[in-house]
C-alpha cells in the first residue's frame, strides 16, 4: 500500500472525525511511549529492553485499521528528530521501515483469521508467533542493520545488539500491545470483585517489595508469591484482566530498572534479570488465561448443550465400580432430577437382562482394545415399567500410571422414538402397501438367505411357487382399478390364511405373487399348490351393482436341485413353469422340468 493510497483511503474513510482522532492518538502515543522507552535505555548503543511503541502500534492498527499506518511514520519521525542526532533521511528511513514491517505483520495476522478478542489458544499462539516473535525479530534486524550502515554499531556486535533490540520489542508487544489490543471495560470490571482486588493488591505489594524496596531481606523467597497471585488471577478472571494486571506488575519492574533498585539490582545484569522474570511470568500467565477462558467457555457450551438436548451423562470408576449419573439421565427414566452416585450393580437392575451380557461384552472388548469405540443401544427400564431404547456411548477418560483404564465416561440418549420410527420405515420398505404382505425386496433378501443355507446344507432344500392371477387386466378394465385392488387384497388374505408359518409369501409386483416353502417331496408341494389353486377358484367378489365374479390363478413350481447353480436360476425355472401353465390354458399347476423350457 503506497503512502498516497493510504492518505486517500484515510481521508475517504467514514466518520472522518473519529479517524482523525485515531490518527492523532496513534502518532502521539507512538512518539510519547518511544520517549519513555528511550529514557529506560540503559544498554549499549541506547537500546532499551522495554520498548512500548511497537506494542501500541500493533494493537491500534489491528483495532482501528491498517490504513492508519502513516501515523507510525509521523510519530517515529518526530521521536527520532526530538531525541536523537539522526539526520532527517536517517530518521525517516527508520520510521518508514518500522511502519512497513509492523503493518505487514498485522496484515499477515489478519490473513490467518486472527481474532483480536483472543478467546482461543490458537489466536494467542498466532499473536505470539507473528506479532511478538516474528515482527520483533524483523524490526530488530532492520534497526540494527541501519545502525551498522550509518556507523553507530560495529558489525561485530550485530548479534548482541540485535538480541537486546529484539527483547525490548518483545516486551513492548507482550506487555503494552496485548493489554491495549483486547481492552474492554466490561471485561475489566471483573477485576473489581473483592477476591480479585485482594489478589491484585497482594501481588502489587509483594512486587513493590521485590522490585523497589527489598526491606525484608526475603526478596528471593518472595518472588514466588507474586507469581502465585498472578496465576490465580489468570485462572479465575479473563485475558483482559490478566493483561492489565501484567501491565501493572511490569510497570513496577520497569520502574525498578529506572531506579536500579530491588533484588535484581545486585545481579551482574539487573536489567536482563528483571526482563526475564517479568516477561516469562507475563507470557505464562497470559497463555494460561486464554487456556482457562477457553476451557470455561467450552464447559459452558457443553452445559447448555446438555441442558438443551436432555443428554444423560454417566461416569464409572473402574476400581470401585461406583457410577455417577447426572440429573438428565435419571429424569429421562422417571427417577427424579437429582444427580447421584450408586454402585454399578444397583444400576444394572435397570438394564434389560439380555442387554446386560451384551453391554459387558462390549465394554470388555473396548477396554482390551478389540473395538475402537464403545457405542451400542441398550434397553433401560423407565419408572413406569416400560423399556426405553437408549444409545450409550463412552470412552476411557482416565488411566493409571501403567496406562490401564481407570475411568469410563460417556453419554446416554433416549432413542426410543427414533428406533420405533426406523422399525416402521424398515417395515414399510419391506412390505407391500396394498396387500400388507412382503414385497419384492423383502422376498429377494429372504430367497438369498435360504439359498445360502441350502448351499451349506442340502437338507434345507426349498421350492418356489410363482402365482399369476388369470386375466387380471380384464378385471381392471371391466370393473375398475378399485375392484382390482380388492381382488389383490382378497387373494392375499386367502393365501396367507392357508400357508404355514414356515412358508414365505410375497407380492413381486402387479398380479404376480410368490411362495417360498419347504416340503418333503414334489408330490407334497404339488398338493399344496393344487389346494391353493382350488381355493382361489372359489373366491368371488361383488362390485357395486355389477354381477358377482370369480377369479383363478396359474401356478408355476421349481425346486432346488443339484443342477441349479443360483437362486436367480431357480426363480427363472419357476417362471418358466408359470409360463407353461398359462400357455396350457391357465388355472392350473405346472412343475418345472427341463423339457418344459419355453422356446
Amino acid at each position: 500500500m503506497s503512502f498516497q493510497l493510504a492518505v486517500r483511503r484515510f481521508l475517504q474513510a467514514p466518520s472522518s472525525v473519529i479517524q482523525i482522532n485515531h490518527f492523532v492518538v496513534l502518532a502521539l502515543s507512538y512518539a510519547m511511549l518511544g520517549y519513555v522507552g528511550i529514557q529506560l535505555a540503559n544498554l549499549s548503543y541506547g537500546i532499551s529492553l522495554i520498548w512500548p511503541p511497537i506494542g501500541v502500534a500493533i494493537a491500534l492498527l489491528l483495532r482501528w485499521g491498517l490504513y492508519l499506518w502513516p501515523a507510525i511514520v509521523i510519530g517515529g519521525l518526530g521521536l527520532q528528530l526530538l531525541v536523537s542526532d539522526f539526520s532527517l533521511l536517517q530518521a525517516f528511513t527508520l520510521a518508514l521501515g518500522s511502519a512497513i514491517i509492523i503493518v505487514l505483520h498485522c496484515a499477515w495476522l489478519q490473513k490467518t483469521g486472527f481474532d483480536c478478542r483472543l478467546e482461543q489458544v490458537a489466536d494467542m499462539l498466532r499473536f505470539v508467533a507473528i506479532a511478538i516473535i516474528s515482527c520483533s525479530a524483523v524490526l530488530a534486524l532492520f534497526g540494527i542493520s541501519l545502525l551498522i550502515w550509518i556507523g553507530r554499531v560495529p558489525a561485530a556486535d550485530l548479534v548482541t545488539a540485535w538480541s537486546s533490540w529484539f527483547l525490548g520489542d518483545v516486551t513492548g508487544v507482550l506487555i503494552f500491545g496485548l493489554a491495549l489490543l483486547i481492552f474492554e471495560r466490561q471485561k475489566l470490571a471483573v477485576l473489581f470483585q473483592p477476591k480479585n482486588l485482594l489478589a491484585l493488591g497482594l501481588m502489587l505489594l509483594l512486587s513493590a517489595e521485590i522490585f523497589i524496596f527489598n526491606q525484608t531481606g526475603l526478596g528471593v523467597a518472595l518472588t514466588l508469591l507474586p507469581m502465585i497471585c498472578l496465576l490465580w488471577i489468570a485462572m479465575r478472571t479473563n485475558l483482559v484482566v490478566t493483561s492489565w494486571v501484567v501491565l501493572c506488575f511490569s510497570s513496577l519492574a520497569i520502574y525498578s530498572v529506572y531506579l536500579n533498585a530491588g533484588i535484581f539490582a545486585t545481579l551482574a545484569n539487573p536489567t536482563m534479570g528483571t526482563w526475564l522474570y517479568m516477561a516469562s511470568l507475563g507470557l505464562v500467565s497470559l497463555i494460561l488465561s486464554v487456556s482457562a477462558a477457553e476451557a470455561r467457555l467450552n464447559a459452558e457450551l457443553m452445559r447448555h448443550a446438555i441442558a438443551a438436548t436432555q443428554t444423560g451423562i454417566w461416569d464409572l470408576r473402574l476400581d470401585d465400580k461406583m457410577l455417577f449419573l447426572n440429573a438428565h439421565l435419571l429424569q429421562n427414566l422417571g427417577h427424579g432430577a437429582y444427580p447421584r452416585k450408586q454402585p454399578l450393580p444397583e444400576f444394572n437392575s435397570l438394564i434389560y437382562v439380555d442387554d446386560r451380557v451384551r453391554l459387558q461384552q462390549e465394554v470388555q472388548a473396548y477396554l482390551l482394545g478389540e473395538k475402537p469405540q464403545l457405542k451400542l443401544i441398550v434397553r433401560l427400564q423407565h419408572q413406569d415399567g416400560s423399556w426405553r431404547d437408549q444409545q450409550l456411548e463412552g470412552a476411557i477418560t482416565e488411566r493409571d500410571l501403567n496406562g490401564e483404564p481407570k475411568r469410563l465416561s460417556g453419554t446416554v440418549v433416549d432413542v426410543t422414538e427414533q428406533q420405533q420410527l426406523q422399525a416402521k420405515l424398515n417395515s414399510q420398505a419391506m412390505t407391500d402397501e396394498l396387500t400388507t404382505i412382503a414385497n419384492r425386496r423383502a422376498f429377494m433378501q429372504h430367497l438369498t438367505l435360504c439359498w445360502r443355507q441350502y448351499q451349506r446344507d442340502h437338507r434345507l432344500a426349498f421350492y418356489l411357487i410363482l402365482i399369476d392371477l388369470d386375466y387380471f387386466k380384464k378385471i381392471n378394465d371391466q370393473y375398475g382399478h378399485d375392484a382390482g385392488d380388492k381382488v389383490l387384497q382378497g387373494f392375499s388374505q386367502l393365501i396367507s390364511g392357508r400357508l404355514r408359518q414356515t412358508d414365505y409369501f410375497a407380492r413381486l409386483g402387479g398380479e404376480e405373487f410368490v411362495i417360498l416353502a419347504r416340503a418333503e417331496s414334489e408330490a407334497d408341494i404339488l398338493a399344496l399348490a393344487e389346494q391353493l389353486r382350488q381355493a382361489v377358484s372359489t373366491l368371488s367378489f361383488n362390485v357395486l351393482t355389477q354381477p358377482e365374479f370369480n377369479i383363478s390363478a396359474s401356478f408355476g413350481i421349481a425346486g432346488c436341485a443339484v443342477n441349479v447353480q443360483t437362486a436367480e436360476e431357480l426363480l427363472q425355472q419357476a417362471d418358466q413353469a408359470l409360463y407353461q401353465a398359462k400357455a396350457q390354458g391357465r388355472n392350473q399347476v405346472v412343475y418345472f422340468t427341463p423339457e418344459e423350457r419355453s422356446p
